[in-house]
């Protein structure tokens, strides 16, 4: 006689599948609004009027294309922009208090709150909380090119103010000021943007260093 089909583990790998699969693809959450831009397909839990996206578009466009490392025919990505709400929660996991992220071995971004029509975006830190959307798309698109360049692993591989401070570099922007960054070293303040901050300059200088080689930076960095 044959044994009968236990529903218990069954029911939990279930569960597991449904509350894992968003994250692998986020299109599953049903974003209710979409647009084609260039190379970028966007969904978005909110209208997207193409003058406001393309306008934002163009801007990352325009950031990324500073990078030697950057695909001549254009970065190809899905973009999810999120309200910060229940979509955000549950795609961002352990990363919620972050403007942006991109998981590797994906080709998706996901935002959090965001504001077409100012190109700006904001998360729930109560210092370093608002920065333009086009500079995000840019940062979390250049996880993309580093990882095509340097290796899926890169991202454990090498140092976090290499990975992150470079993707700021191509973003032009970081979320701490040089003002705010210097007052929160003064009062002996650990932010968590501070090795973004840190990453960008100390990238900004070494690509000076080595005349602007980002091949040589990445192969040097410890």
């Amino acid at each position: 006689m044959a044994k009968p089909i236990k529903k218990g583990p069954l029911l939990l790998a279930g569960a597991a599948l449904f509350l894992a699969l968003p994250v692998i693809i986020p299109s599953a959450l049903a974003f209710p609004y979409r647009a084609q831009v260039g190379t970028f397909d966007i969904r978005s839990e909110a209208p997207l009027p193409r003058a406001e996206i393309e306008r934002v578009i163009a801007d990352a466009n325009r950031r990324i294309a500073t990078s030697p490392i950057a695909d001549p025919q254009g970065e190809s990505r899905s973009i999810y922009l999120t309200q910060g709400g229940w979509r955000w929660t549950w795609l961002a996991l352990q990363s919620r208090k972050s403007f942006g992220l991109t998981r590797a071995a994906t080709i998706y971004i996901v935002i959090n709150r965001s504001h077409l029509a100012a190109n700006r975006m904001t998360n729930s830190q109560p210092v370093g909380a608002a920065r333009t959307l086009s500079s995000i798309i840019a940062h979390e698109t250049c996880h993309g090119m580093e990882r095509r360049r340097y290796g899926a692993l890169m991202s454990v591989t090498k140092p976090t103010w290499l990975v992150e401070g470079y993707c700021d570099h191509v973003a032009q922007e970081s979320t701490l000021s040089d003002a705010r960054a210097a007052d929160l070293k003064a009062r002996g303040i650990d932010h968590p943007a501070m090795v973004y901050y840190e990453g960008r300059k100390k990238v900004a200088a070494e690509l000076a260093r080595n005349g602007g080689d980002v091949d040589r930076l990445f192969a040097e960095a410890k």
